[in-house]
């Protein structure tokens, strides 16, 4: 089993949601709201700081979740978004 970790712009969350379900993802995990800083500057989503982030988490099979993780990466350069990112990690146990 594998995860796929997104830290998402918030601006780009209805796109993506909709991509998830083209690409036939049987289901995620959001939490809308996420505030930090990093390379791509300080998400907070206020008037000073706008722009916030959504971390969406998938759990599949090896297989099911290279291919997703390598189309929703594709997605997210063709859409030229500088700001997601995506990690792919291994699930070591599921309870």
């Amino acid at each position: 089993m594998k995860m796929i970790l997104m830290m998402a712009d918030a601006a780009r969350w209805p796109a993506i949601r909709e991509e998830l379900h083209e690409l036939g993802a049987p289901g995620y995990s959001a939490i809308p709201v996420l505030e930090g800083a990093g390379r791509t500057g300080v998400h907070a989503g206020d008037r000073v700081h706008p722009g916030g982030l959504v971390a969406v988490f998938i759990v599949e099979p090896d297989a099911e979740a290279n291919r997703l993780f390598e189309e929703i990466t594709r997605r997210r350069d063709a859409a030229q978004d500088r700001v997601s990112r995506v990690y792919l990690l291994p699930v070591e146990r599921e309870a």
